[in-house]
């Protein structure tokens, strides 16, 4: 079953963890877009056996709540495949210098095999919580929530849950290191760093780390952008 999952969703954390903290970071923090902002991500990750382009992008319509589109095309791992996800975070507290932050945060994603159009679903209700451990220097995020994946030969649940501390060494570099698991996968790591190229407005960043637990088989490296848009 194991297998067959990892077909269909190789690297659903990728694109299904929408309206996230920022690449490199794959758990979810305490915080939206700037309201009539939008943050938009473009990362290539590359593997053993595949390689995905991805394209996530979450804009702030309403002040508290943030709409998110992700897209994502894999190459490689027996047959290429599709991934589309849509998803919305809503923030109940935003996190400060002394006080912690709170949100919950829903997404969707469908997959589907090129060649065979085999199709996936994966559904993704989250609670998300941002601590500040040194101020906003040092940051711990939490997320728990409920995960759901179906198939055409199957479908399971569980539950799903990821920490990260994330480091800023000074206003334009950061650093980040975190763990994350879904149905019946292995704690997976990534550890991150990013560089502020135009303050509020460009950033590049790059990650290293194992998915599903088995470093030997599922290391993967990711580089890519950030750009955070107003309108």
């Amino acid at each position: 079953m194991f297998k067959k999952r990892l077909l269909l969703a190789p690297v659903f954390l990728c694109v299904l963890n929408t309206a996230q903290a920022g690449r490199p970071i794959e758990t979810d923090d305490a915080s939206a877009a700037e309201f009539r902002t939008c943050q938009l991500d473009f990362w290539t990750e590359t593997a053993k056996q595949t390689r995905q382009d991805n394209f996530n992008g979450g804009c702030n319509f309403s002040g508290s709540g943030e709409f998110s589109l992700s897209l994502g095309e894999v190459h490689g791992n027996q047959e290429d495949q599709s991934l589309r996800a849509l998803g919305y975070k809503h923030i109940f507290q935003n996190f400060s210098d002394t006080v912690p932050g709170f949100g919950l945060a829903a997404s969707k994603e469908w997959g589907q095999l090129k060649a065979s159009n085999e199709s996936s679903q994966e559904t993704l209700f989250t609670a998300i919580s941002t601590v500040p451990l040194l101020g906003e220097n040092l940051l711990l995020h939490v997320n728990l929530g409920y995960l759901q994946y179906s198939d055409q030969a199957l479908q399971d649940d569980g539950v799903f849950k990821a920490a990260a501390l994330d480091y800023s060494f000074t206003e334009r570099i950061g650093f980040s290191v975190e763990t994350y698991s879904g149905v019946e996968d292995s704690l997976s790591w990534r550890l991150g760093a990013r560089y502020t190229v135009i303050p509020d407005f460009l950033q590049i960043d790059a990650s290293y780390g194992s998915d599903y637990g088995t470093f030997e088989e599922s290391r993967a490296f990711t580089i890519g952008l950030g750009i955070t848009p107003s309108f």
